[in-house]
């Protein structure tokens, strides 16, 4: 699953952001305190359910406003080759579990870079599967590598706001301290 806010930038069920590094795996070439849009580099953060995308989206905040956000389905056109850094695999590939949680995100994304670009070592991966900071729960960024990889179709995505989903929502929140603001 993907929250998505399609208002801001023209984003699309999947689209690839390439403006950065803001965020935790971002692998752009540019440093966090001048990020640039990096045409030849692509970053697309998942979750394996609506809490964790919850979480992942409004986490820092501490509070969940639906706006104009949208859930999207995606689904897989062929299989990923994913760096795994949960649990025992993070130090076999030589890295800490504790990446996936640091707060200085400078260090998660020099590491990001170092996966991205050292092909020799790991094999072209599509992306790194972790468990995220907010609830622990599996999260996955993708790299443009794996553009050809996903598919979303029309009736796969929802908005936010759907009555559909109030209720998981509103679970979601109140399991995690989350305020939920009235829609």
């Amino acid at each position: 699953m993907r929250i998505f806010d399609p208002t801001r930038y023209n984003i699309k069920p999947l689209t690839f952001r390439h403006y950065g590094p803001v965020a935790r795996f971002d692998h752009q070439r540019y440093s966090k305190d001048a990020p640039a849009t990096d045409e030849e580099r692509g970053i697309y953060y998942t979750g394996f359910t609506l809490s964790c995308c919850l979480v992942e989206v409004f986490g820092d905040k501490r509070t969940i406003d639906v706006g104009n956000y949208c859930v999207a389905l995606v689904e897989l056109k062929r299989p990923l080759s994913l760096l795994d850094l949960c649990g025992t695999p993070a130090m076999a590939n030589g890295t800490v579990v504790a990446l996936s949680s640091v707060p200085q995100r400078d260090i998660s994304q020099s590491w990001s870079r170092y996966f991205y670009e050292n092909c020799h070592v790991y094999t072209k991966v599509d992306g790194i599967i972790y468990n995220n900071a907010h609830n622990g729960e599996r999260s996955v960024a993708l790299y443009e590598r794996a553009t050809d990889a996903l598919n979303c179709s029309p009736n796969d995505v929802m908005a936010l706001s759907h009555k559909a989903l109030r209720t998981e929502i509103r679970k979601v929140a109140e399991l995690h301290g989350l305020i939920v603001v009235p829609y």
